[in-house]
């Protein structure tokens, strides 16, 4: 069902505290289904998460109130849903092997180079990892730098949770096999701390950076479950 904003879910400027946490109350969470009549341009549910396809809502945008109302649907979906949406085949294949050519080679400079880019969860070189991607990108293939952000999907997406004046910004993120798994963690503001580093954050900061990014993720090669893919749990 579609949950309204309550008095208890309204930011407060209250504290958060280690010892609040209830992890009967997390399952409960995160084991809330989601109601596909909730989502009318959501062409199916997996797991509790909204599948759109790409090409039907394409299909629909140069409306501008049907646009409307479907970001009105992912913002809707993001922030009192399940919190996560899907776009299936929202990149064109041809321009994604493009891009990934120049990443690919990016990445062997940099093992050239004997450069290691750490990130937040492996120790360096364990992963491979290209900082400032999009900037990258524009300079090694102009043209594919054009096609892989002339992307009405992600407009679509980004427009609907940040507005109009949005801005991006793009690494790419290989994990090698044998990697270390990340720890649960929030991919926005305040996102790598520790717990005890966050208390001193009040609760009202907490529910309220989420609304200044927007993370979105870009399958370049098949990811089954098998290659190890962030785990994301609905609601």
């Amino acid at each position: 069902m579609t949950r309204a904003l309550t008095d208890n879910t309204v930011p407060s400027a209250g504290r958060l505290h280690r010892e609040d946490c209830n992890i009967e109350d997390f399952a409960a969470l995160v084991a809330h289904e989601t109601d596909p009549a909730d989502y009318p341009y959501a062409h199916s549910v997996a797991d509790g998460v909204l599948l759109y396809r790409s090409d039907a809502l394409v299909d629909k945008l140069s409306n501008p109130e049907i646009r409307a109302e479907i970001q009105d649907e992912i913002a809707r979906a993001l922030l009192t849903g399940p919190g996560i949406t899907v776009f299936q085949g929202a990149f064109d294949a041809e321009v994604l092997d493009r891009a990934s050519a120049v990443f690919r080679e990016l990445i062997a400079r940099q093992h050239e180079s004997g450069a290691t880019s750490g990130d937040h969860f492996a120790k360096p070189g364990a992963n491979d990892r290209i900082w400032g991607a999009q900037l990258k990108l524009a300079l090694e293939d102009p043209k594919a730098y054009v096609d892989y952000y002339a992307n009405s999907i992600v407009a679509l997406a980004s427009e609907a949770w940040l507005g109009p004046m949005y801005q991006v910004t793009s690494d790419v993120n290989v994990v090698n096999p044998g990697g270390a798994a990340q720890n649960p963690h929030r991919d926005y503001h305040l996102g790598f701390m520790s717990s005890d580093v966050a208390a001193k954050f009040r609760a009202h900061v907490h529910r309220l950076t989420p609304a200044l990014t927007l993370q979105g993720a870009v399958a370049h090669v098949d990811m089954p479950a098998e290659t190890g893919p962030t785990k994301y749990l609905p609601y």
